[in-house]
């Protein structure tokens, strides 16, 4: 199966608008996020996604990826803490051998571009939407340069791609 991650970009490079992914959401994203998100079989997502987004009609295994030892509490009784204490893709393959079906990951820029950079992340599916934001700003170039781009189109002013993972990717920092 794979790790597939979604991500939502706004015209400006900000991955957030008031703190929130949510708010850089169109119809078309919103839409493909929620197919691939109710096609998950688990999810990893970082504290802060753990904290802000719902996840209360979720019943699947949510694996909240922290830094910190410190015992979290979460809102929901399938979320489990991960400290991520070593190697972000051994972890993962550790949790990939327990599921059956494909692991989403919806996390914030600061997990994701780990979990890129370690050649965790399988497939991403990004839309740039035309909404500017006003926060977490990605560096657009450089994700992407982690991926080959198998799809890319516009619905709406929405810009969606699928990328798969690019183990030879031009950084020299990928490996699969």
């Amino acid at each position: 199966m794979a790790v597939i991650a979604s991500f939502v970009l706004g015209s400006n490079g900000a991955s957030s608008l008031n703190g929130q992914s949510r708010g850089l959401s169109t119809p078309a994203d919103r839409e493909r996020f929620l197919a691939r998100h109710h096609s998950a079989a688990a999810f990893i997502v970082g504290k802060k996604s753990a904290a802000l987004e719902n996840y209360g009609s979720t019943s699947v295994p949510i694996f909240v990826y922290s830094r910190s030892s410190e015992v979290l509490h979460f809102p929901h009784p399938l979320m489990q803490q991960i400290t991520v204490d070593r190697n972000l893709k051994e972890i993962t393959q550790l949790i990939d051998l327990r599921i059956e079906g494909n692991i989403v990951v919806e996390a914030g820029y600061g997990l994701l571009l780990p979990m890129v950079r370690e050649g965790v992340i399988d497939i991403l599916e990004l839309s740039i939407s035309p909404i500017a934001g006003d926060g977490d700003y990605v560096d657009q170039e450089e994700l992407l340069s982690f991926f080959e781009i198998t799809s890319d189109f516009d619905i709406n002013g929405t810009r969606l791609l699928e990328c798969r993972y690019n183990g030879n990717s031009s950084n020299g920092e990928g490996n699969s």
